[in-house]
């Protein structure tokens, strides 16, 4: 389905207004969201359309909540969609009156509501890449690391989210290359504040696992980059992922099946 939305003239519905949690089956697959949506204070008016999508990369599901004066969900099935993992949100609230629809106001790239312990900053897909077990690539969105795993291993989605050696393995190595490619090929222009909403997170995330603060000095890949500032993100980046092995307890049954032979 193609959007013929019109842009122009939008405002910006407060993050704070809308949150959006999955619903999943019993077998941890979402099938469904719901929404609350606040569009209080935005002098918006009572009868134009309000739709919440769910997309990924060329995607996408959209869903009427009937008016901005009277929010009503629809039934939220996201059973169809090929990637329901990783599915982000927008809100849009339309005015219809025209030939092409007008957006008076959106939120884009909404968060879900998710335990804090639930939430990951890897999105991971399943799909055929040949003979490789998995591979990290860069195309999310603002060029955010994806880990695709090869979907011709039986079982594998019950694998990566549980199997001891597989998640040892593998994801140190995906995050030590996620933020390699952070570092020194996309470059962070802040260590505080950066501008790209992947790198904020990243680096949060690295604030949780590993206390200690980051080096301070940004650096600058490119022909003048200084090579005393690379070491020193190289050993902080050595001590984030460390870190994250130390706290993960798949590291104790990781030794049993080595010490068991297990295959």
């Amino acid at each position: 389905m193609k959007r013929r939305f019109n842009y122009t003239g939008r405002k910006k519905i407060p993050r704070e207004n809308v949150s959006i949690t999955l619903i999943r089956d019993r077998d941890g697959k979402p099938r469904a969201f719901s929404a609350s949506i606040n569009l209080n204070g935005l002098d918006l008016p009572a009868d134009a359309r309000a739709y919440v999508e769910a997309y990924h990369r060329d995607e996408m599901k959209r869903f009427d909540f009937r008016t901005a004066g009277n929010i009503q969900p629809p039934d939220t099935d996201l059973t169809g969609l090929a990637y329901s993992e990783n599915l982000k949100f927008r809100v849009l609230v339309v005015d219809k009156t025209g030939t092409h629809g007008k957006i008076l106001a959106h939120a884009d790239r909404i968060r879900l509501e998710a335990p804090s312990d639930k939430k990951s900053i890897l999105e991971v897909e399943f799909r055929d890449i040949g003979q490789q077990v998995w591979k990290v690539e860069f195309t999310g969105d603002e060029g955010a690391p994806i880990l695709v795993i090869s979907n011709k291993i039986p079982n594998i989605q019950n694998i990566a989210k549980s199997d001891s050696r597989f998640i040892m393995d593998v994801y140190p190595s995906a995050l030590r290359e996620a933020f390699i490619h952070m570092f020194f090929i996309d470059g962070v222009d802040s260590v505080t504040d950066p501008s790209l909403e992947w790198h904020k997170d990243w680096l949060e995330f690295a604030r949780i696992v590993l206390p200690e603060s980051p080096p301070q000095e940004i650096y600058r890949p490119g022909e003048n980059a200084d090579s005393e500032v690379k070491e020193e993100w190289l050993e902080w980046v050595d001590k984030v992922v460390a870190e994250f092995c130390s706290q993960r307890n798949e590291w104790g049954e990781y030794i049993r099946i080595i010490e068991g032979g297990e295959t």
